[in-house]
């Protein structure tokens, strides 16, 4: 009996991503050297985005940094381009960014992953060890079904802790401020 090997594709370049023009109603990345789609989010996955976008705005308001949701970042030697629910940058890297109408290629200071069937675990694992690797200080990971928030630091030695609905969650240095859990989950 033989068996048919299945050749997976050779992975992309970042250079060869950006040429990609994706398709009408998805959402792509390029993680590990493949082009990653998934669905729009969905209402409640939105929502609970645009709470910590909001709360981050607020949170930071005064500080040199910029909370922004849904596009993609270079971490060209990773081979990836996540785009990540939201993610606070140096708000002078966002600039240059803007003035040269490219990517964002320096590594945000947080970076938030809302979990959904779609963004499922093992892309999501994934794409915490690319952050991390790549000098992003923190990463949190929401669960809008357990109304709970995972940090992933990169000090020293990697390490995660959980909170629930009821903690607060104090920003990653050098940000400065705290999150109540509960507002990231209200609805309206």
């Amino acid at each position: 009996m033989s068996t048919l090997a299945v050749r997976k594709a050779p992975p992309i370049t970042v250079e060869q991503y950006e040429a990609f023009e994706g398709y009408p109603g998805l959402r792509d990345e390029l993680i590990d050297g493949e082009i990653v789609l998934s669905p729009q989010p969905k209402p409640f996955h939105q929502q609970v985005a645009k709470n910590i976008e909001r709360l981050l705005e607020q949170t930071l308001k005064g500080q040199p940094y910029i909370v922004q949701q849904n596009s993609n970042i270079k971490f060209r030697l990773a081979h990836s381009m996540p785009a990540p629910d939201v993610f606070v940058a140096l708000l002078e890297d966002w600039k240059n960014a803007c003035e040269s109408d490219e990517y964002l290629n320096k590594p945000p200071t947080l970076v938030v992953e809302v979990t959904s069937a779609a963004n499922r675990k093992a892309k999501i694992a994934r794409k915490i060890e690319i952050y991390l690797d790549n000098d992003v200080h923190a990463v949190w990971v929401v669960s809008p079904k357990k109304r709970s928030l995972q940090v992933h630091r990169n000090v020293r030695q990697r390490e995660s802790r959980e909170f629930t609905e009821q903690d607060t969650v104090v920003l990653p240095e050098p940000l400065a401020g705290e999150v109540l859990l509960r507002d990231i989950f209200l609805i309206g």
